[in-house]
């Protein structure tokens, strides 16, 4: 016969044991929709460009109405994030409607910075604005001075708008096509271009699935560069049709990941001769890992989330999953056939360049990494245009055919 302090023990117990269970069950639904949440965010574009940096001030006259040694330079005085930058930058305002060009630091005044303010090619530059710092410099490709059409090209999606530029002195039947990150435009890549055109390269700049002027992509997400590569597996196929016999893939960012892709497992990866990367996304597990952990996201959680997205749990840019473990250096190491360029930053915060330099230690037959220290994610060009079009322009001149075309 039970007691009945034991039968008090046992529902005790029993109790215990159903709150905690509880606590399990909660705490384990509270991991799959922090994984959802993370991985959504990882392929959704974002709707509204975040708008970090204010400007508190302008001075056409100088730094703060006194005339400069070097003439009364207009400056602009800045608050936020990235405000305080080294090299030169684009600042986009009122979205991408507004566009000036920002030079290089000249005073800290408090928590804000003094820059030169070089232009405003679009837009009213007033107090009060907000917007952000980026390392586009050229928002139109006319503003390289060179011989420019607008033109479409074909997806399997629907008509693309797309840039051609054109060389002074064009070279072999020779094109670079050039694509832009993740949540950036066209216009990101116009700095490229030169280095390019003085090598006699055709270059055609594209826009791609999710961009104004192109066609939505699958559920109007990101692929991390898988979908995209058909878009510039696309692009190559223009190129060809309009004459060209070798093809130079520029990428910036995710554009990097879409020009791997494209360069090792493309259907038209026999005409490209080479890969220039700025920046690229070459680990995307490690990436998205990385990402959770600067929100404090614990491990798990991340893990939970790029587990979800491999497995299209979560919906994405390509049906049936991404498959995030063959976007590392390791597997594009393994496919390379080509030369490939790579700037790359250790002080790069978005995209560490722990892939990069990995890749380059799997393939120093093929990868060249030029490794700087101190500039951020894809504006490498901006604190060193000279040394960054300089490398650029003796790799690009450098590359042989193709190694299966002779």
């Amino acid at each position: 016969m039970v007691d009945s302090e034991s039968r008090r023990g046992r529902a005790v117990g029993r109790g215990v044991l159903g709150a905690l269970a509880g606590t399990m069950l909660a705490g384990a639904a509270g991991a799959v929709l922090g994984g959802v949440a993370l991985a959504r965010r990882a392929v959704t574009p974002a709707a509204v460009p975040e708008s970090p940096v204010e400007v508190v001030s302008v001075d056409a006259a100088g730094l703060d109405g006194t005339a400069r040694p070097q003439g009364g330079v207009p400056t602009v005085r800045l608050r936020g994030t990235d405000a305080d930058l080294p090299g030169r930058y684009s600042y986009l305002f009122q979205g991408v409607a507004g566009h000036a060009r920002v030079g290089e630091v000249v005073a800290h005044l408090g928590g804000d910075v003094v820059r030169d303010l070089i232009a405003v090619d679009r837009g009213e530059l007033l107090p009060g604005v907000l917007g952000r710092i980026t390392g586009w410099w050229y928002s139109e490709p006319e503003e390289l001075g060179l011989r420019t059409e607008r033109i479409t090209y074909a997806t399997e999606l629907g008509d693309a708008d797309a840039w051609i530029v054109h060389p002074r002195w064009p070279r072999k039947r020779r094109w670079a096509i050039h694509v832009h990150g993740r949540g950036a435009l066209p216009g990101e890549t116009l700095r490229g271009v030169t280095a390019l055109a003085q090598s006699g390269v055709t270059n055609l700049i594209i826009s791609y699935r999710n961009d104004p002027g192109a066609p939505q992509g699958l559920r109007g997400r990101y692929g991390v560069g898988l979908s995209e590569s058909r878009d510039v597996d696309a692009a190559v196929a223009e190129a060809v049709r309009r004459g060209a016999e070798r093809v130079t893939l520029v990428g910036w960012s995710m554009g990097g990941t879409a020009c791997m892709v494209a360069a090792t497992r493309g259907p038209h990866r026999g005409v490209i001769d080479g890969l220039i990367l700025d920046s690229p996304a070459v680990d995307w597990n490690a990436l998205l890992r990385y990402h959770a952990a600067a929100a404090s996201v614990p491990e798990v959680i991340a893990g939970i989330g790029v587990g979800m997205l491999s497995r299209g749990w979560v919906g994405a840019g390509e049906n049936g999953g991404l498959p995030i473990a063959q976007l590392r250096p390791e597997t594009f190491a393994r496919d390379l056939r080509i030369p490939v360029l790579i700037h790359a930053s250790r002080g790069d915060t978005f995209v560490p360049s722990d892939g990069a330099e990995r890749l380059a230690d799997l393939r120093p037959d093929l990868v060249h990494l030029r490794l700087v220290q101190r500039a951020e994610h894809v504006k490498l060009w901006n604190i060193d245009q000279e040394g960054w079009e300089r490398t650029t322009r003796v790799f690009a001149r450098a590359l042989p055919h193709p190694p299966w075309r002779g």
